[in-house]
Order: structure tokens, then C-alpha cells, then sequence
């Protein structure tokens, strides 16, 4: 199962990657038990991740961002909530105005 999620911005390739990384931090240092960080790959323009049969890519251009999600089968029953957390993020991310 697919999710795929593209938001616009403003920030530039480099601040939003910072921003990001940030956001990413955040989680990490909250769920500090899962292996987040060993299940991350970052590399200029494309994040990668793969954790418990999911895999995810995010993708910083200069004006856009994409989260490209595969979900396993089990996880099905939480595709809106993923959404709504992935859209969340993305919005976080790419607002100037947000304190990330």
C-alpha cells in the first residue's frame, strides 16, 4: 500500500533539509527505545527509511517536497492516520512561520 504526498515551499533544498532533520531529532530523542536513528539514511536531496516491513523516501527539491510511503498490508487500518501525520510534518516543515 502506497502513500504519496507532495507540498510546495519556499525554503530552499538546504533549509528545508535542516528543518527536517530537526522534525526527525524530535522523534528520535521521544522515542528514544526504537532504533530510529540505524533505520535512516540522509543524503543531500533524498531521506531514506525502512523500519518493521515500511519503507519511506522523502525527496527536497528547491520547491517542493515529496513523501513517497510504502506501507506493509498490516498497516492498512492506519493509512489515515499516517496520512494526517504525514501531511502534519510536511506542513510543519515547509511554513516559515513554524518553530521546527
Amino acid at each position: 500500500m502506497k502513500i504519496e504526498l507532495t507540498r510546495r515551499h519556499a525554503l530552499g533544498a538546504a533549509a528545508l533539509h535542516a528543518r527536517l532533520r530537526r522534525r526527525f531529532e524530535h522523534y528520535a530523542a521521544r522515542y528514544a527505545a526504537l532504533p530510529l536513528r540505524e533505520s535512516v539514511t540522509w543524503g543531500d536531496r533524498v531521506v531514506r527509511a525502512s523500519y518493521r516491513g515500511a519503507g519511506a523516501e522523502l525527496t527536497v527539491g528547491d520547491e517542493t517536497v515529496t513523501a513517497r510511503v510504502e506501507l506493509p498490508l498490516f498497516a492498512r487500518p492506519l493509512r489515515e492516520r499516517i496520512e494526517r501525520v504525514l501531511l502534519r510534518e510536511l506542513s510543519l516543515a515547509t511554513d516559515p512561520a513554524a518553530a521546527v
